[in-house]
C-alpha cells in the first residue's frame, strides 16, 4: 500500500515533443486477455507509445501485437527473506483487521495445518502478534516497514535503468495479485515519481486476497461495490485514485467477431449442435476436492432427464487445477458428456486468443449452466442463462468442514449473488436435478432478478467497452503533470 516515500527527481519531461507514453506490467498469463487481447492495446496504441513488460515470452502468443507495442521480458526477482517475513506478518494482521468469511478460515488454516506441537505453537505465537497490529496505525506501520525494505533491499536496478531512461507518464500492473514479477518495475516507478496504477483483478479479491503492498496513485475497480470496498479497506486512499471501469474480461461477450455460431461451436468443442447444452465449469482441485464426483452425478441427472432431444453435458476443466481422478472421467468418454480441450497455455497459465470465442461461445449457446460459486455464474447471467450453485459437497464424500462447498456460497463476494434470487442454489442431489429440469424447461424464472443484480453491481458497466474505458483512462492520467510525486 503506498506511503509517501522519498522521490528520486527526474528531468521535466518535453511533453510537448513527444506523445505519452504507458507501460503495462502483465506479470501473469490472464492479463494478456484483460489488457493485450481486449481493446485496452490497440486504443492505447494508437494514442501513445506503449511498453508491454511481459512474463509470457511465447512468440506464437505476442506476435500478433508487436506492432502495437514493445514487448520486453518480465523476470521476477525473489524478495529477501527478511521482506517476507515483514510482508508475513502485515497479511496476517490484514486479515485479522479484515476479518471477512475468507479471513477467517485463512487464520484458523494456519493452526489446523500445522504437522508438529512446536509448528502450531509457532504459528500461534505470529498470529498472537500480528493480532496486535490489526488496525489502521500498526498496518499503516506495517505497510511503510514492508516498502522501506522492499526498496533497499532490492534485488536488481533493470527498472530504474528502464525508466530513467524512457521516463514514461504512466506504468499500470495489469494483476495486482498472483503476479509477483510486478513488484519491482511498480516500486521503481513510485520511487522515480512515475505515476502508477493498478488493476484489481477480481471481484474476490479484496476480501479474499493479501493485503495490496505494492504502491499505486490509482486503483481501478470493476463496479461501485469494489471501489467502496477498497476506500473501507484502505481508508488513507483519497476516492477520487478509485475508478470504475468494469473488467475487460468480460468485453469478449459482446464483441461480434467472438460471436461463434451453434455449428461453429460445437464442431470446435465436439458437440452435437441439435442438442441442448448442460455447461458444468468445474473449479481449482485444491478449492474443490472430489469434484469429478459431482459431475458424475451430474451426468446421471442429464441422462435420465427426459427431453427430447437429450441434452449433453460438457465439462469446462479448470486449466490451474484439475484433478487426475477429473482427468481420468474425462479420459473415459461417457456417453453425451463432452470435455472440450482447455485452449490455455500451461506455462504461465495463458489463454490463447482462440480460447475467447469458444469459451463466449460456450456460455452463449448454452441452456443451463452448473458451477459451485464462480465468476462463471456472472457470465451466464449476461447471457440471459439459468445457473445452478452448489451448495453440497460431492455425492459419498466425506471432506473436513475447511473444504465443504457451502462455504463459497457465504463468502463477502459471492453472498449476494447468492441471496438474490438471480441462481438457484442447490443443497441436496435431489435439489440439483430438480433444478436442472426446471433450468431447461422454464429458463427465464430467474431472468428478473438476474437483471436487477446485474444492473445494481455494474451499473452501465457491462456495455463491451471496459477495456477501452481502462485505455482512455490511463491516456488522461498520462496527460497529466500533479500526481508525479503524490501517492495515494
Amino acid at each position: 500500500m503506498a506511503t509517501k516515500t522519498q522521490v528520486i527527481p527526474l528531468p521535466p519531461p518535453e511533453r510537448a515533443r513527444r506523445r505519452p507514453q504507458v507501460v503495462l506490467v502483465a506479470p501473469r498469463g490472464e492479463a494478456l486477455r484483460n489488457f493485450v487481447y481486449s481493446d485496452t492495446l490497440r486504443v492505447l496504441s494508437e494514442n501513445s507509445r506503449v511498453t508491454v513488460l511481459s512474463v509470457v515470452d511465447d512468440d506464437q502468443i505476442l506476435s500478433r501485437f508487436r506492432s502495437q507495442a514493445e514487448i520486453l521480458p518480465l523476470r521476477y526477482y525473489r524478495e529477501h527473506p527478511a521482506v517476507a517475513a515483514v510482508r508475513g506478518v502485515s497479511e496476517l494482521a490484514h486479515f485479522r483487521h479484515l476479518w471477512s468469511e475468507v479471513a477467517k478460515e485463512v487464520w484458523q488454516r494456519r493452526i489446523d495445518e500445522a504437522e508438529t506441537g512446536v509448528q502450531r505453537l509457532r504459528r500461534r505465537t505470529t498470529n498472537a502478534f500480528a493480532a496486535c497490529l490489526a488496525h489502521q496505525p500498526g498496518l499503516r506501520a506495517l505497510d511503510s516497514l514492508e516498502q522501506s525494505l522492499s526498496w533497499r533491499m532490492r534485488r536488481t536496478e533493470e527498472f530504474v535503468r528502464l525508466f530513467s531512461k524512457d521516463r514514461p507518464d504512466i506504468v499500470f500492473n495489469c494483476s495486482h495479485i498472483h503476479g509477483p514479477a510486478a513488484e519491482e518495475p511498480l516500486r521503481a516507478a513510485a520511487k522515480l515519481g512515475i505515476p502508477t496504477a493498478g488493476f484489481i483483478f477480481s471481484w474476490d479479491n479484496l476480501t479474499s486476497r493479501s493485503r495490496i503492498h505494492t504502491p499505486y496513485n490509482y486503483y481501478f475497480v470493476w463496479h461501485e461495490k469494489m471501489r467502496c470496498d477498497l476506500l473501507r479497506i484502505y481508508p488513507h486512499v483519497a476516492p477520487d485514485r478509485v475508478i470504475v471501469t468494469g473488467t475487460p474480461q468480460f468485453d469478449f461477450h459482446f464483441r461480434p467477431e467472438f460471436a461463434l455460431d451453434r455449428e461453429d461451436l460445437c464442431q470446435r468443442i465436439g458437440a452435437d449442435p441439435a442438442r441442448p447444452i448442460v455447461l458444468y465449469t468445474a473449479g481449482m482441485d485444491t478449492h474443490f476436492p472430489e469434484e469429478h464426483r459431482t459431475v458424475e452425478a451430474v451426468a446421471r441427472m442429464v441422462q435420465r432427464l427426459p427431453m427430447r432431444p437429450k441434452p449433453q453435458l460438457v465439462v469446462r476443466t479448470y486449466i490451474k487445477g484439475t484433478s487426475p481422478e477429473m482427468e481420468a472421467l474425462a479420459a473415459r468418454k461417457l456417453d453425451d458428456v463432452v470435455f472440450p480441450q482447455v485452449l490455455w497455455t500451461k506455462r504461465w497459465l495463458t489463454p490463447l486468443y482462440d480460447d475467447l470465442a469458444v469459451y463466449a461461445g460456450m456460455l452463449r449457446h448454452a441452456s443451463l449452466g452448473i458451477n459451485v460459486a464462480s465468476t462463471v455464474s456472472l457470465e451466464l447471467l449476461l447471457h440471459n442463462k439459468p445457473v445452478i450453485n452448489l451448495g453440497f459437497d460431492p455425492p459419498g464424500s466425506n471432506l473436513p468442514h475447511s473444504m465443504r462447498y457451502e462455504r463459497h456460497l457465504t463468502f463477502d463476494h459471492y453472498r449476494p449473488v447468492a441471496e438474490s434470487g438471480a441462481v438457484m442454489v442447490a443443497r441436496s442431489e435431489q435439489e440439483l436435478e430438480s433444478m436442472i429440469h426446471r433450468g431447461l424447461e422454464a429458463p427465464a424464472t430467474n431472468r428478473q432478478p438476474a437483471e436487477s443484480l446485474l444492473r445494481e453491481m455494474f451499473g452501465d458497466m457491462l456495455d463491451g467497452g471496459s477495456g477501452r474505458r481502462v485505455a482512455t483512462t490511463l491516456l488522461e492520467l498520462a496527460s497529466q503533470d500533479k500526481g508525479r510525486a503524490a501517492h495515494a
